[in-house]
C-alpha cells in the first residue's frame, strides 16, 4: 500500500507594513514635534495677548468712550486705548501667524486616545482642533477692535454712529470666541470621560489634561498674579492655559514614549 503523500509545507508569511503607514520612529517624531509646536505656539500668543491687553488699563475719566461699556469689553478696551497702534498690530500678528503651529499640536489629542475606536476617538478630536483653528481670528481682530476705539477717542465725535462702531465689532468677534469655548467644553468633557475609562496612552490622572480645565488654570493663575506681573497678563488666560496644557502633554509623551 503505497504511503499518503505528505503535505507541502507552507511557509510562514511574514507581516508586511503598509508603505502608507509611519514607523514608529516617524510617529515619534511627529509627537515630539506637535508637542514643541504647541508650547511655541502658546509662547508667541502669551506675548502678544500681553502687547493687546497687558497695558495697565486706562480710566472714563481719560476715555470717555469707556463710560459706554461695561464687563470684559470695557476692560478690553481700557487696556488697548492706551496701547500704540504698532504695540496693538504686533499683538494681533503674533497670534494669527503662529495660529497654524496649534492645529499641528493638536496631533496630541489624536495620540493621547490611542488605542481606542476610531468612532470614539475622532469626534474629541475634531472639535478641539475647530476650536483651535477658529482662535486667530478672534484673537487678530482685537487690533481692528481696539482702533476703532482708539479712533473714536482721538476724534472727539459725540456721534451715536461712532460711539457704538466698537461695540459693533466687539459683538462679531465674541460670537467665535462663544463657538471656541463651546466646542473645547464639549471636546475637552469627551477627552476627560475617555481618559478616566482607561485603555488610552495616557494615565487616568491626564483627564485634565485638557482645554477646559487648563483655561481655568490660566483663569486663576491671570487673575491672583500680583503687582506688574498681574497687569501684564490680565487678558492672557487662553494663553497660559495653552501653555500650561501642551507642555504637560508633552513632557508625559516624551517620557512615555522614550
Amino acid at each position: 500500500m503505497s504511503e499518503a503523500p505528505s503535505p507541502t509545507a507552507v511557509p510562514a508569511r511574514e507581516p508586511t507594513t503598509s508603505p502608507s503607514s509611519p514607523s514608529p520612529r516617524n510617529r515619534l517624531l511627529t509627537l515630539r514635534l506637535a508637542g514643541i509646536t504647541g508650547i511655541a505656539a502658546s509662547v508667541a500668543w502669551l506675548v502678544g495677548d500681553i502687547l493687546l491687553l497687558g497695558k495697565p488699563m486706562g480710566s472714563a475719566d481719560q476715555y470717555p468712550i469707556l463710560s459706554a461699556y461695561e464687563g470684559t469689553a470695557r476692560d478690553s478696551l481700557a487696556a488697548m486705548l492706551p496701547a500704540s497702534t504698532t504695540r496693538l498690530a504686533w499683538g494681533a500678528l503674533l497670534g494669527v501667524l503662529t495660529g497654524p503651529l496649534y492645529l499641528l499640536a493638536c496631533r496630541h489629542y489624536r495620540q493621547a486616545l490611542l488605542p481606542q475606536p476610531r468612532r470614539l476617538a475622532l469626534p474629541p478630536y475634531l472639535l478641539l482642533t475647530a476650536g483651535y483653528a477658529l482662535a486667530p481670528f478672534a484673537h487678530g481682530s482685537f487690533f481692528y477692535w481696539g482702533q476703532a476705539a482708539k479712533a473714536v477717542h482721538a476724534s472727539g465725535a459725540h456721534s451715536e454712529a461712532l460711539t457704538t462702531l466698537p461695540g459693533d465689532l466687539a459683538t462679531v468677534l465674541f460670537i467665535p470666541y462663544a463657538v471656541l469655548l463651546a466646542l473645547w467644553v464639549i471636546g475637552s468633557v469627551w477627552l476627560a470621560v475617555l481618559v478616566l475609562r482607561g485603555g488610552t496612552a495616557l494615565p487616568r490622572w491626564m483627564c485634565v489634561a485638557n482645554p477646559l480645565v487648563c483655561t481655568l488654570l490660566g483663569t486663576a493663575v491671570t487673575e491672583l498674579w500680583p503687582g506688574a506681573v498681574g497687569t501684564a497678563l490680565q487678558g492672557a488666560a487662553l494663553s497660559v492655559g495653552n501653555l500650561i496644557l501642551f507642555s504637560l502633554t508633552t513632557l508625559v509623551f516624551w517620557k512615555k514614549a522614550g
